[in-house]
């Protein structure tokens, strides 16, 4: 399909990189005026020349921390005082930041609420006053599928991912008569820039073998994720084909989590026709 957002107005925070700037992408490919939020001025404006350049339409009125309540009131107002409306949320923005050297147990934590849980509360609430006022709208969020399907601990995370559950489905009750949707996406493993710190350049064969574990292990569908893999959906919800869904809390993870569960894929695979 073509246009599937034309003229649509969409704020996509976490947009810099990896599953954000993939869905900035592909709303600005079907239409949508799309308005990048980041913290890194450098890759934002790599992102918005991206897309210019495709034949989109996007702006960046400088950088976004979600997790600064005055950050989300600035990207918001911009919009609104540029456009006047705005059609669609999408929230990618968020990491984790277990294993961080230069923080004490604590800062991990608070920092990672801050930017997982409290920073979707901040933004989804500096947009929904303007999507009330227009009674429409559309707002997606990402949650993880690790957090209520966890192959490793990550307590402080994982919990913040949760939240981000509820605030679905809770707003998605709120904001339904309105006419306003509210769905999420669970990931599962996915192709990132989050690797990259795991992983340097010169790792590239640890890379891979992680990437061939993980994938041959824990995902029905043998393979990693990647950033379109999550566009797509974001997609679905944004536009039209989702009219009558919210509320949904959708796992893209290749089966992870609802086909089978961690440490279940070794059994049931040596159980397949064929398998060796």
């Amino acid at each position: 399909m073509k246009d599937m957002l034309k003229n649509q107005i969409a704020i996509v925070a976490g947009g810099t990189s990896g599953m954000g700037e993939a869905t900035a992408k592909l709303y600005a490919q079907e239409g949508a005026v799309v308005i990048i939020g980041g913290t890194s001025q450098k890759k934002a404006e790599r992102v918005l020349n991206e897309i210019k350049a495709a034949g989109g339409e996007a702006r960046y009125y400088g950088p976004l921390n979600i997790a600064s309540k005055s950050s989300c009131g600035a990207i918001v107002d911009a919009t609104i005082k540029e456009f006047g409306r705005i059609d669609i949320l999408a929230n990618f923005a968020g990491r984790s930041f277990d294993g961080a050297s230069d923080m004490t147990p604590e800062e991990i934590y608070t920092t990672t609420m801050d930017v997982n849980m409290t920073g979707n509360y901040y933004l989804v609430f500096s947009v929904v006053p303007h999507m009330k006022a227009a009674r429409s709208g559309k707002i997606i969020l990402c949650s993880s599928n690790g957090a209520f399907n966890p192959t490793v601990p990550a307590y402080d995370y994982h919990m913040a991912k949760a939240a981000v559950e509820s605030l679905t489905v809770n707003l998605a009750m709120e904001l339904a008569p309105l006419g306003i949707r509210v769905n999420c996406i669970k990931p599962g493993p996915i192709i990132t820039p989050f690797w990259d710190e795991l992983f340097p350049p010169e790792e590239k064969d640890a890379r891979e073998a992680t990437f061939k574990g993980i994938a041959m292990k824990e995902v029905p569908l043998q393979r990693m994720g990647t950033a379109d893999d999550i566009a797509g959906p974001a997609l679905f919800f944004a536009s039209d084909l989702s009219a009558y869904i919210t509320g949904l809390l959708l796992y893209v993870t290749g089966g992870m989590g609802y086909i089978y569960s961690h440490g279940q894929s070794a059994l049931l695979g040596s159980s397949l026709p064929g398998a060796r």
